[in-house]
């Protein structure tokens, strides 16, 4: 039976952009507006408030965002601690995730993950395309906090290890699914401009 989710939502904006010579990726134009822009109005939609995790740029996100966060260590740990401080301050039983390097996600796709994530609401979500786990898109209870705080502290930084330890439910798509356009270079944003 599906379970009504109160979500809260995060976009992850933390990275260094070392792949685009470090800008920040979520401040980069796309169809004429920033990613992040584009992706927390997405976020919007669907939770009760949009967390982003940054660690630098906090006066342009935060016209985006209900509230900031910011890695509490410096040099750039990795997404898991901006999930993990996000986890950590959010309001709801559940938090949505997505990386600010996708641009193209869409309404529907996020729909059709909550929609698993209701029907596995003490389980933690993620999008897997072919054969290969997206881990910085997924569902998490947040009930999985002191399970993710037992980990960092025990040296675990890889998402995607962290999700398969905890038994992760996928939601399985193409592995060519336009939707996970995932441009890390100067040149594939402007590509991908041009369009």
């Amino acid at each position: 039976m599906a379970h009504p989710l109160n979500l809260s939502t995060l976009l992850l904006a933390g990275g260094q952009g070392s792949r685009l010579g470090g800008i920040d990726k979520g401040l980069v134009s796309f169809d004429g507006e920033p990613v992040a822009a584009r992706l927390s109005r997405l976020l919007a939609q669907h939770g009760n408030e949009v967390l982003i995790s940054c660690n630098r740029n906090a006066d342009q996100y935060r016209q985006w965002a209900d509230r900031l966060v910011s890695d509490p260590q410096p040099d750039y740990p990795g997404p898991l601690l901006g999930i993990l401080s996000a986890m950590r301050v959010a309001s709801g039983s559940h938090l949505l995730v997505v990386p600010c390097d996708m641009p193209l996600l869409d309404a529907p796709l996020l729909q059709t993950l909550i929609a698993l994530a209701s029907e596995h609401p003490e389980q933690a979500i993620a999008l897997q395309s072919g054969d290969q786990l997206q881990p910085l898109i997924c569902i998490l209870p947040l009930a999985l906090l002191g399970a993710l705080e037992q980990a960092w502290q025990a040296g675990q930084r890889s998402p995607r290890r962290w999700l398969i330890e905890q038994q992760v439910v996928t939601l399985t798509i193409a592995a060519d699914d336009p939707r996970l356009l995932n441009a890390n270079t100067p040149s594939e944003w402007h590509t991908h401009h041009q369009r």
